[in-house]
């Protein structure tokens, strides 16, 4: 099921980052990121209670940290959106998942089998050659 979950998430961010895109020009930077995070919050407002609370609150501050360091990212993207092409700025912001394996292999110890290294090598030359 997780992979049904990351597929619609890709689906949706390629179609969000799309649309957030066509708004760029016509709002300051943190005028749309206001609205494009207000979105999601609306979206996840009304998950919120739908869904049973679970929480920890000893781990609340990995989520906290993860949102502001998310926050930061974004923030990133939507000054690159702003400024630059989509089939640049998306591609080089992608290899984000570079670091996550990498903290997941040091720090939760998740392997890295000889395929995984592979598929990451093949992503970061199709990023270069996206990108050029």
């Amino acid at each position: 099921m997780s992979v049904v979950y990351a597929l619609l998430a890709m689906l949706f961010f390629g179609v969000a980052v799309f649309f957030y895109k066509q708004g760029t020009p016509f709002f300051s930077t943190g005028l749309g990121a206001t609205i494009f995070i207000l979105s999601h919050m609306l979206v996840l407002g009304v998950l919120s209670l739908v869904e049973k609370t679970k929480y920890d609150a000893k781990h609340f501050k990995f989520i906290a940290l993860g949102g502001f360091l998310g926050g930061l990212a974004q923030v990133c993207f939507f000054l690159a959106m702003k400024h630059g092409k989509l089939s640049t700025v998306v591609p080089i912001r992608n290899l984000a998942l570079l670091i996550t394996i990498g903290l997941g292999g040091v720090f939760l110890g998740e392997q890295l089998t000889p395929i995984k290294v592979i598929g990451i090598l093949l992503g970061i030359v199709s990023v270069i050659l996206v990108t050029l």
